[in-house]
């Protein structure tokens, strides 16, 4: 009966493996690499070059992967691309196959203006988030204009990130138009910016247009706009007892000055529930802004939110790029692996349809290990002969996915 029940509990354990891209962290490597992707003016009338850092996986063949470009928070006036919020969750999903990007925009406000007029906060900040945007936008651009060099899908591109990061994605997104532009209070001054609605950095005549918005406790100055842009999908997290980037509708502050009335998560999800667009939001009850980034509460609840906020972007990715097929089209499905003849006795053949760089791993009822063979072969064929009669499993393993296969050997 001991034994009976073992073979059944290894069989529950091993037929319930199958390793999914961009669901599972099907890679442990990731290289990061630095580059420049445009120059603008910044609030104080110089020459900025905007740099990003790419996320990839080591080893990954795959030619058509969807995009995840991350904004840091910090209020459009402070913050870096090497923050660990958004490093964090550019490292874990590059792992699961996605090509992710954290950016550095143009930051900060005349503070001297400000001191003079305090009424000059809220255009100083409203020009500081069009830089932002129109950023965001350069970025954008660049990455589809490399797309043959990082290997992206131009269809699945998704922009956003933490605080301002979120803001930034939500603008970028749904603030396309001139007319826009008339109804943002405060208003953006578009003509000592520059360039428009498009800006004047990044890789002309490419679109900046994006499959989704990842808003993390960000928010969006006027909901009205999103009605231009039903197609994009939106996900979002916000904490209720937020003061800095209102839940709801409600004046962002910064150092005691209420800068400008901005529409929080809630808003944004019930407006594109209205619109019938597809949205996402989880709200942290009674959590205060990015609940999730170091140095908020203590590091126990922080990791938590983080886990939690990773977990839900991660199916919600995963979703959203099936339903549009590059899901479908990139992950190791059990049709793509043929396993026979099964039973074996001498020999048993591997035959995979998809993917290269194929790590074939045997394992008895208990999981150890009995052979493992990296091959880049379409069909690999194993010597079965040192295998007492039983159930084994094999683990095939590539840039798509995992499956296991449960193998009978026959003597």
């Amino acid at each position: 009966m001991k034994k009976i029940f073992t073979i059944i509990a290894a069989l529950a354990v091993f037929t319930n493996v199958s390793a999914q891209r961009y669901k599972d962290k099907i890679f442990t490597e990731v290289a990061m690499d630095s580059v420049t992707y445009g120059s603008a003016k910044n609030y104080a009338g110089s020459t900025q070059d905007l740099k990003m850092n790419i996320f990839q996986p080591v080893g990954d063949t795959a030619t058509n992967r969807p995009l995840l470009i991350l904004a840091h928070g910090g209020s459009f006036v402070g913050g870096n691309r090497y923050l660990p919020d958004v490093t964090y969750l550019c490292t874990e999903f590059a792992k699961r196959g996605y090509v992710c990007v954290s950016i550095q925009y143009r930051l900060g406000v005349n503070p001297i203006e400000i001191a003079l007029d305090q009424s000059q906060a809220g255009p100083q900040f409203a020009n500081a988030l069009w830089r932002g945007t129109l950023d965001g936008r350069a970025a954008v651009r660049y990455l589809r204009a490399n797309a043959n060099t990082y290997k992206v899908s131009l269809g699945q591109v998704y922009l956003g990130g933490v605080s301002a990061g979120g803001v930034l994605g939500l603008h970028e997104a749904f603030l396309d138009t001139e007319a826009e532009i008339g109804t943002a209070n405060p208003r953006m001054d578009t003509a000592a910016i520059g360039g428009g609605i498009e800006g004047l950095s990044g890789t002309p005549g490419q679109s900046w247009r994006v499959k989704g918005v990842i808003n993390l406790c960000g928010a969006l100055g006027d909901v009205n706009w999103m009605s231009n842009n039903k197609n994009v999908s939106i996900f979002s997290v916000h904490g209720t007892n937020d003061e800095t980037v209102p839940y709801k509708t409600n004046f962002f502050s910064y150092a005691g000055l209420q800068i400008g009335r901005l529409s929080g998560s809630f808003v944004v999800d019930s407006m594109a529930k209205v619109l019938g667009m597809k949205s996402v939001l989880y709200t942290f009850q009674g959590a205060p802004h990015v609940p999730f980034s170091p140095g908020v509460g203590t590091t126990a609840s922080s990791t938590a939110y983080m886990d939690t906020t990773e977990g839900l972007l991660r199916e919600f990715l995963f979703d959203d790029i099936k339903t549009a097929g590059v899901g479908v089209n990139n992950v190791l499905a059990n049709s793509d692996v043929k396993v026979y003849p099964n039973p074996a006795k001498e020999n048993v053949s591997i035959e995979t349809s998809k993917g290269n760089n194929n790590v074939i791993t045997i394992l008895d009822l208990s999981g150890k290990t009995i052979e493992t063979v990296n091959t880049s072969k379409t069909i690999t064929v194993l010597n079965t002969t040192n295998l007492t009669s039983g159930i084994y499993f094999i683990q095939i393993t590539n840039e798509f996915g995992s499956i296991t296969k449960k193998l009978v050997i026959e003597n």
